[in-house]
């Protein structure tokens, strides 16, 4: 059976264009900018239909897990709730980011790995899951335990992208101390004692642990041809140890000398949705749109909040010079889909997949109106 979608602003990878596409057996098999179409074709009524999203990093499956602090819900049902979140946010495609080693909340994050892989992995196996998930390992290389922990996931089809962090106070994320130091006291509510033991605690790993335990996971990653992402790098001396290392994505570099370096050292520079669209970072660092703007930003994410992805789109298309529509829907379908060797998905043409997304601009936000994975409506 053949569908046809009608009187829609396609989403081209270099243009926009009103036209028909049709969809059988889970692939598209035409795209035309001609207006005629097959009675019986379904009427977009001039929304944009686009490629469905791609996101290499979200967070949002631990918000289900542990909705409340010390509230844990059933993994399975977890992953449920958060893929129709994802769905009808037009993720189509999603690294689901769990954290492996020593984080800044301690042991605790890294206790939830191995539910939430459970959760996930039993609910895809059921067919309960609209998107298709992967699972993207952030290896905190900081952490005593990360390397005996990422060993337990030597053949697991499940994992799709691996990402090294270092955490520590006063580099990358958080060079700016005053800030770590207010985070530690407002969102953690240690006393000043804990901070600096802390403080401490975390510097000593990193100078210890960090260097070594960076190559042994990317060395694992190479091992089994996964991709593999830096994290918060701040100089070029971060962007060079990551490319000499294999890396091929740069994950929310906090400086623009770091995203200058990581056009010279060939990554991918990518940004979260939540930073584009707010327009700052949480942490005081480089923006996405200034980014943008310098012509250094390659892929969106949606970090910790699933609609950002497309809200992030608009944002740039609107907001940023020299950005048009095509251009920014690329960052969130097409270059993602190549930096994860996805090599059917994530354009409109002939032969790919079928995973769509119509939506429409109400008051200045975009809205989605449908998704398809695979053919299937989803949402």
């Amino acid at each position: 059976m053949t569908t046809v979608f009608r009187n829609a602003r396609l989403v081209l990878p270099d243009r926009v264009v009103d036209g028909t596409l049709a969809v059988a057996d889970g692939r598209i098999v035409a795209v035309d900018d001609s207006p005629a179409a097959p009675a019986g074709a379904l009427d977009l009524q001039g929304d944009y239909l686009m490629p469905g999203l791609i996101d290499l990093h979200s967070d949002n499956v631990e918000n289900h897990y542990q909705p409340r602090p010390q509230v844990y819900w059933d993994p399975v049902a977890a992953a449920v709730n958060h893929d129709g979140e994802v769905a009808v946010s037009g993720i189509t495609t999603i690294f689901d980011a769990l954290c492996l080693g020593l984080t800044e909340k301690g042991e605790l994050r890294a206790s939830h790995l191995r539910p939430l892989i459970g959760g996930i992995s039993g609910a895809k196996a059921a067919g309960m899951l609209r998107a298709d998930h992967r699972v993207h390992l952030r290896c905190e290389v900081i952490g005593p335990k990360v390397l005996d922990q990422l060993a337990t996931f030597d053949d697991d089809p499940l994992v799709g992208l691996v990402s090294v962090m270092d955490h520590a106070p006063g580099q990358r994320q958080t060079a700016d101390l005053d800030i770590w130091y207010r985070l530690r006291r407002e969102n953690d509510g240690l006393t000043e004692e804990e901070i600096r033991a802390d403080f401490e605690r975390l510097t000593a790993a990193s100078r210890d642990l960090g260097p070594h335990q960076r190559r042994a996971v990317a060395a694992w990653a190479r091992d089994r041809r996964l991709g593999l992402a830096s994290h918060d790098d701040q100089t070029d001396e971060h962007v060079a140890e990551s490319a000499e290392i294999g890396c091929t994505i740069a994950e929310f570099p906090t400086t623009a000398d770091a995203a200058v370096a990581c056009r010279r050292h060939g990554l991918a520079v990518m940004m979260g949705g939540p930073n584009l669209v707010r327009g700052r970072s949480s942490y005081g660092n480089v923006t996405a749109r200034d980014l943008a703007a310098d012509g250094l930003l390659d892929i969106v994410s949606s970090d910790y909040v699933p609609a950002s992805m497309l809200h992030a789109a608009f944002t740039l298309a609107d907001s940023v010079a020299g950005w048009d529509l095509a251009r920014a829907v690329r960052t969130v379908t097409a270059t993602p889909a190549d930096a994860a060797g996805l090599a059917d998905r994530g354009r409109l043409a002939a032969g790919l997949r079928a995973d769509l997304v119509r939506a429409r601009l109400v008051d200045g936000r975009p809205v989605v109106r449908g998704v398809w994975v695979a053919g299937e409506r989803v949402a």
